[in-house]
């Protein structure tokens, strides 16, 4: 298989759902075995799991004093779409957040179209199981033929969350990802927002790029799809395990995963990637 990268380059704006500030992000095509790379002010930010500084609620990247948050909806559209090599030009510190889903991306990027390289893909292929659990969470990755991803997400207090789906790297992934995954939003409990906004997050957000949950079984507005919740953490575990800057051939089933539990997984597997690094 060989790498990709955009033909065109595209130019996004938007809110930040965490600052609450208007922000710009242009991704360009980028040549082979450069990988996708952030630019903040200059200063080249590598999406990788290296580079993960902060994962309360979002998961940021930074380098030399620079950072930009927020990157795992962009980097899921990405990583599906086959685009290995990118380099994405931050005006601000945060990525939009559009509508809370990776759609805007997505569409984003199939209108500006994926070139083949000349250079093949980076391929890891797990040979060893990899399992580990951190409080409600457990993350296992299994030598698998495919890259598959599963996802059990149970609540403490909703039982009706409890739901588990899996998603298939397969030829048609980038129309199954649209139809099945890319359309879910982030998402958060009504008390939860209380929190966010204490914490001085969650500026930006809104009913318009939010799913809220009041339990049993009250949303903010209409589901999207079945299970949207559960969908969502596939999105954001695509975007986070997209920090191994490579494509796996795995299969992980994670029980209650979250953006620290997906970059500490991606960082245990950058070490059998890249073992002297």
């Amino acid at each position: 298989m060989k790498q990709g990268t955009l033909k065109n380059e595209l130019v996004l704006c938007g809110v930040g759902i965490h600052t609450g500030t208007e922000g710009r992000i242009t991704v360009c095509p980028a040549p082979p075995n450069s990988g996708r790379v952030f630019e903040v002010n200059g200063t080249l930010i590598p999406a990788r799991a290296d580079f993960v500084v902060d994962t309360q609620r979002c998961t940021t990247l930074g380098n030399d004093g620079e950072r930009v948050s927020t990157v795992e909806h962009l980097l899921s559209a990405l990583f599906v779409c086959g685009v290995d090599n990118a380099r994405i030009v931050v005006e601000g510190s945060e990525i939009p957040i559009f509508d809370g889903s990776a759609l805007p991306f997505l569409e984003a990027v199939r209108l500006a179209g994926v070139g083949e390289q000349c250079a093949e893909v980076v391929e890891f292929v797990l040979e060893s199981e990899l399992t580990f659990t951190d409080r409600d969470c457990v993350m296992r990755a299994t030598p698998s033929e495919d890259y598959v991803l599963e996802v059990t997400t149970t609540f403490p207090n909703w039982e009706e969350g409890r739901a588990q789906r899996t998603f298939r790297f397969t030829d048609q992934v980038v129309d199954e990802y649209q139809a099945q995954i890319a359309l879910a939003r982030t998402f958060a409990f009504d008390y939860e927002v209380r929190w966010l906004l204490e914490q001085g997050l969650a500026k930006g957000g809104s009913l318009e790029n939010a799913l809220v949950i009041a339990p049993p079984a009250q949303f903010s507005t209409p589901l999207r799809i079945e299970a949207e919740w559960c969908r969502h953490k596939i999105l954001d575990l695509i975007g986070d395990l997209a920090l191994l800057n490579c494509r796996p051939q795995m299969r992980v089933s994670a029980v209650c995963p979250g953006h620290r539990n997906n970059v500490s997984l991606a960082q245990r597997l950058l070490k059998q990637i890249d073992p002297d690094d």
